[in-house]
């Protein structure tokens, strides 16, 4: 048995306390043993040490048992020992939150300098906080030369480091370690990933000539206009020639004839390597296309990136011949991509060069259920096919499946509102599930409530096909109420929630949008302002009824705002008005699906695919088939 110390000793001792003073325990039933399961985590974190211990021993048996011993860790990890530690993680092997824990130890070991326990019980891991600690660790055992060794890839990121590492990468550049072309590597990572805090910070490890360089990189990533001042830039080095290039691929997504008047002088004084001039002389020819001027010939070198980013430009400009052109020079394997073969079966039947192709192409598209499938379908007025596959557990597998450790904890984690550890337990058990299980599973999820969960396994177990599952209709009196009052189509409503939260309506963005249409607490006030409903606090965004009335009608606002056209609304609602309002601008008349495939935000442009995609199943689904595009959406108005 194991050496109890700390809390281990003040349980053991309340338990015997607690057995000694009481009757055999009569076994809770299972709703009792939620509620003590509850009482029993609030009584720790309240310091109730005897009610803890009682609760321990009653619920001894209970699927989240184990969760206790979690807890009563956790409450005390800054002081707790190697051996308790240990214990835990030999008795709990199994729990997701076994690894957080130990993880967790291991910053307290750092934080502490305790060097020699935190080598002793390390193990590998991407967490940039703990490597930091191990390096300390080494160079506060001695083992300085090793841990030296070790800094520059860490130091070298493109992103700000944890205040851990800040010690070790002091005495690393104290010592000497930190050479100029290091920092200008980590410069570059910095201006490419646009961390312009980060870049500043870097400028104070250069001198001389380093020193002007890097602020002139840092200048020219601001204001790229600034590289076409040709004198500025005369001297020929490793490191003007660096700035040079950059400044130019910048200025060429802005002012392309700037650029290219700029290269032609620059070319011409400079040495620059056959690398620096074929990227520069892409990024010119790129600037050019999206422009709308293509070359008469095509480049032999061109690269697969080369060749995306020109039909990315011809589709832009409507070009529709480059469209066939581009898109046939691509990889064979993305050239097969549903994508690209919507693409090109549109180009084809643009040009006329080719109608048998492009319907053969919109014919075996139309069999599959997505985006592209369901734009295909239309274009040959073809049914869409959902594919739909149903899925039948009988109840008695179904049951079976709490005999699975995970499943019990899971499913009890989720009546007793700790979703975050459900989540966790899900996330390790789907992989190590065979294909039925994963079908019962998902099944189970979903008749026990947590909708939100059910449509990511099914998503993540690759059952693409359960629809029922996919495609759930919670919610459905209040989003008929709400459509009712709105007119906005309840195909619509479902869509943006399955794409907003998966229909989880405690849902909250890093952005802090709340709820099952993620509404933003000032947008919410504002709608509810506009439409004379009572102003919403921050916790009435999580009761269903509100936040979809009130998303209802800032749909119907915005649906009145674009004339109806639902992928304008979709992408105001993802993105805001004012960028939709930018992207629409002399945009009049353009074929809407070509609008969306060049929408700037790659986030905004797959939610709108999704939203729309979504609709089209639902509306499918409820026996009121809408059309992907309707007629008044089919061209930007």
């Amino acid at each position: 048995m194991p050496n109890l110390t700390g809390f281990g000793i003040l349980l053991k001792a309340l338990l015997f306390v607690v057995f000694a003073n009481s009757s055999v325990w009569a076994q809770p039933g299972l709703y009792e043993q939620r509620a003590l399961y509850r009482r029993a985590v609030d009584d720790l974190t309240a310091g109730r040490s005897r009610s803890f211990a009682k609760a321990v021993v009653q619920l001894e048996g209970y699927a989240l048992r184990p969760y206790l011993d979690y807890y009563a860790l956790q409450s005390r990890l800054s002081i707790a020992t190697e051996q308790e530690v240990q214990t835990f993680r030999e008795q709990h092997q199994n729990l997701p939150v076994t690894g957080i824990v130990h993880r967790r130890w291991l910053k307290i070991l750092g934080r502490k300098r305790q060097w020699r326990t935190f080598l002793d019980n390390y193990e590998p891991s991407t967490d940039a906080e703990l490597q930091c600690y191990r390096l300390r660790a080494l160079y506060g055992t001695g083992a300085r030369k090793a841990a030296f060794a070790e800094v520059e890839p860490l130091w070298k990121v493109a992103r700000s480091q944890p205040k851990a590492c800040d010690p070790l990468f002091d005495v690393w550049i104290s010592a000497g370690y930190l050479e100029e072309h290091v920092a200008w590597e980590r410069l570059q990572l910095a201006l490419e990933s646009n961390q312009r805090t980060l870049a500043r910070y870097l400028q104070r490890y250069f001198s001389g000539t380093y020193k002007a360089w890097a602020q002139s990189l840092y200048n020219v990533h601001v204001r790229p206009s600034g590289i076409s001042r040709v004198n500025r830039y005369r001297t020929d080095s490793e490191l003007s020639r660096t700035v040079i290039g950059y400044g130019l691929i910048r200025l060429a997504a802005q002012n392309v004839e700037s650029a290219a008047t700029a290269w032609a002088k620059f070319k011409t004084t400079h040495s620059f390597n056959d690398t620096q001039i074929q990227t520069i002389t892409d990024a010119i020819l790129i600037g050019r296309a999206r422009d709308g001027q293509f070359p008469a010939g095509q480049p032999s070198h061109a690269s697969a990136e080369l060749i995306r980013d020109m039909a990315e430009a011809a589709l832009a400009n409507l070009s529709w011949r480059q469209v066939v052109t581009w898109i046939e020079r691509l990889p064979a394997q993305e050239q097969q991509t549903n994508r690209w073969q919507y693409w090109q079966a549109r180009a084809l039947t643009a040009t006329h060069l080719d109608a048998s192709g492009a319907h053969r192409r919109f014919r075996a598209l139309a069999e599959k259920r997505d985006y592209y499938g369901f734009l295909a379908a239309e274009q040959i007025g073809s049914e869409i096919q959902l594919n739909e596959t149903v899925l039948r557990a009988h109840p008695a597998q179904i049951a079976q499946l709490n005999k699975i450790p995970e499943v019990a904890r899971s499913t009890e984690l989720f009546a007793v509102g700790d979703l975050i550890n459900a989540r966790r337990e899900w996330n390790q058990l789907i992989p190590k599930l065979d294909p039925i299980q994963q079908i019962q599973v998902a099944q189970l999820v979903q008749q026990i409530g947590w909708i939100s969960q059910s449509i990511a396994i099914a998503n993540d177990a690759n059952l693409r096909d359960a629809l029922a599952i996919r495609f759930p209709f919670s919610y459905q009196n209040v989003v008929e109420r709400t459509s009712h009052a709105t007119t906005v189509p309840q195909s619509f409503l479902f869509a943006i929630i399955r794409q907003e939260s998966a229909f989880d309506p405690r849902a909250r963005s890093t952005a802090n949008a709340r709820g099952l249409m993620q509404l933003i607490h000032s947008t919410a006030k504002e709608v509810a302002r506009r439409v004379r409903l009572d102003s919403p606090s921050m916790s009435d965004l999580y009761v269903p009824e509100i936040n979809i009335e009130l998303g209802g009608h800032h749909l119907a606002h915005l649906l009145s705002r674009y004339d109806g056209q639902r992928p304008l609304v979709a992408a105001a609602y993802n993105a805001g008005r004012s960028r939709v309002n930018r992207w629409v601008r002399n945009r009049s008349g353009m074929p809407m699906d070509a609008w969306i495939e060049t929408i700037p935000l790659r986030e905004t442009r797959n939610y709108v695919k999704n939203v729309l995609a979504f609709a089209k199943v639902y509306g499918q689904l409820m026996g009121n088939p809408m059309p992907m595009l309707q007629a008044h959406e089919v061209i930007l108005q």
